[in-house]
């Protein structure tokens, strides 16, 4: 007997039960039957619910972890974006100080160029003066340097967190979707 039908007999029979005189008294076969059928629909039903109350925990287990894993990836965003602050810092730092380099090394320059004008240096004195400029050429040609390496490394990191904020929003969307 199909669910429908077994509740159907027990509704006849309670009116019946109630005092309906206008049915007579069902068989006490059928209603047997439709109780059992009732109480296995009903044995069903509480099955049915008690695997959907274990669907819902998982999915709830799968969007604390998924609200975890972005809470990590945005506090290493977080710290990417304050490491890169740190090393921007640096490099404008180390640009002052390679900007001063230079101004020292103009000012070297200007002075011994005036120097050997006005005093008619010899060669040996000459010779010593170039070396020193080389020698600060080299050191402003390092900074230089230093400076564009730190300029690609501060790149590196904003491509680092671009690509860490990209997947974290990816990640947030495919949740969203999901739930």
């Amino acid at each position: 007997m199909k669910t429908e039908q077994a509740i159907q007999v027990l509704r006849d029979y309670n009116l019946w039960r109630k005092g309906n005189d206008k049915m007579e008294q069902p068989d006490p076969w059928h209603i047997g039957e439709a109780i059992d059928d009732v109480l296995m629909a009903i044995g069903d039903m509480e099955e049915e619910a008690r695997l959907h109350r274990g669907a819902i925990t998982g999915w709830q287990n799968k969007w604390e972890c998924a609200v975890d894993m972005a809470a990590k990836a945005k506090a290493e965003r977080d710290e990417a974006r304050a490491d890169l602050e740190f090393r921007r810092d640096l490099f404008k730092l180390q640009e002052q100080q390679l900007n001063s380099v230079r101004a020292d090394l103009d000012e070297e320059r200007k002075e011994g160029e005036e120097q050997a004008r006005l005093l008619g240096m010899g060669s040996e004195r000459e010779a010593k003066l170039i070396a020193e400029r080389d020698l600060w050429r080299a050191e402003a040609q390092r900074w230089r340097e230093q400076a564009l390496d730190l300029e690609a490394q501060i790149e590196t990191a904003i491509k680092r967190i671009q690509w860490r904020q990209d997947n974290l929003d990816r990640g947030i969307k495919e949740l969203k979707g999901d739930y």
